[in-house]
């Protein structure tokens, strides 16, 4: 057959003059001149669109064409002299074109159909079964497919980079507010040490005062002494509490196998003096249950809690205990107390920094003892809760993760 010329290679393929008919450039890449003439004569049968078509009937010419990126969609043939379009789509893969291609394949030829599609064609079409509307609804698709991908790929590309960017910031800000909270704990032991002191020496004073000097005050002078030594023990326990929560915060956490009820007999030792003195009943959970946790970190929470009870629940206090439940992923330490308890609006705001609930106000305290409570229990991957019914107790629970 007579070779045509470059001229009308790219020749529109419908002679009638398409003056509102959309255009698409298309690259045919196959060795035979008859199926480029066959596909040629199918697309003029096509009126919605002005079909330009290139052939390129060698590897070569396909290779070059294809780096051009010129073309709207590329039609391929499996048959290309001593290459194959396999080969094409690997080196097109290695260019990254990202032309949308059609694969165009004998009848029967599955094996080559599925290694074209896991290769990256669009679409695949067997040559005997091609028609003019299935070549058009195919390069339509194809086309369509292509743009969707490309902005699908944009999309994602911008969501990356609005996350790392974000991510950034968020490290920055993370970075910033370490600094700060750097800051904030150097400042408070600043604080903390430069009111000690005083606060020490006003106490030494005017208990020197009242035992010097006690036969010459009246009435009125002494209690301002009893006045300012219990002030000048409160500013000492207040800063003694901020140096525990900061430390809290900041000591490594040494987490080890103890048996909780051991635990317990500890924290019960302690404190087994000021309830006999009150004929106060104590309960716990017993027998063996290992947990992992930190030990002084532990020991600390459950001294506070039974302080607590004893400071806070009033004469007609009668009944400590110290449980231990499992509940699934965590462990379960609750002390309880069947004392005056708290107002229903205090029971989620005694976890906070100075908090002092309505009815403890008449007592001696900093609140910051649960606080530090909190920030232990999230130091092992747990947390914290109080229920409580006025005048019928207190209960405190806290969680320990069993993943430590």
């Amino acid at each position: 057959m007579t070779a045509l010329t470059m001229g009308q290679i790219n020749a529109p393929v419908n002679s009638r003059t398409f003056y509102n008919s959309p255009l698409i450039k298309t690259l045919l890449i196959d060795d035979d001149e008859d199926d480029f003439i066959l596909i040629r004569d199918m697309l003029k049968e096509v009126d919605r669109f002005n079909f330009k078509v290139e052939w390129a009937p060698r590897y070569e010419q396909a290779i070059t064409a294809l780096r051009r990126n010129e073309h709207d969609v590329c039609l391929l043939d499996y048959r290309l002299g001593s290459f194959n379009g396999l080969e094409v789509l690997k080196q097109a893969d290695i260019e990254n074109i990202s032309m949308p291609i059609i694969f165009l394949t004998g009848q029967g030829d599955y094996e080559v159909d599925t290694m074209a599609m896991r290769a990256g064609v669009d679409d695949y079409i067997s040559k005997d079964d091609i028609s003019s509307s299935i070549l058009e609804r195919s390069i339509r698709y194809s086309i369509e497919r292509k743009k969707s991908k490309i902005a699908l790929s944009r999309a994602y590309a911008e969501m990356e980079q609005a996350v790392h960017e974000r991510t950034a910031e968020l490290a920055s800000a993370n970075e910033k507010i370490k600094e700060s909270s750097e800051k904030i704990k150097r400042f408070a032991f600043s604080v903390s040490h430069d009111l000690k002191n005083p606060a020490i020496g006003i106490y030494g004073l005017t208990k020197r005062l009242s035992e010097d000097y006690g036969g010459i005050l009246d009435g009125k002078g002494k209690n301002i002494c009893t006045q300012i030594l219990h002030a000048s023990e409160q500013i000492f326990s207040l800063v003694e509490n901020i140096n525990l929560y900061i430390t809290t915060k900041k000591m490594p956490v040494r987490y080890e196998p103890l048996n909780i009820f051991e635990v317990f007999g500890i924290v019960r030792e302690e404190f087994s003096t000021h309830i006999a003195a009150r004929g106060i009943e104590w309960s716990q959970s017993a027998g063996e249950q290992v947990i992992k946790a930190d030990k002084l970190s532990l020991l600390r929470v459950l001294r506070n809690l039974v302080d607590n009870a004893l400071k806070y629940g009033g004469d007609g206090l009668s009944r400590i205990s110290l449980t231990y439940r499992d509940a699934m992923e965590y462990h379960v330490i609750t002390v309880a107390d069947d004392g005056v308890g708290l107002q229903d609006d205090d029971t989620d705001k005694i976890f906070g920094l100075f908090f002092r609930g309505k009815t403890l106000k008449t007592i001696d305290g900093t609140g910051m003892g649960l606080a530090i409570v909190k920030e232990i229990a999230a130091q092992h991957g747990g947390d914290v809760w109080a229920e409580s019914v006025r005048n019928k107790g207190l209960s405190i629970s806290m969680s320990f993760s069993k993943l430590l």
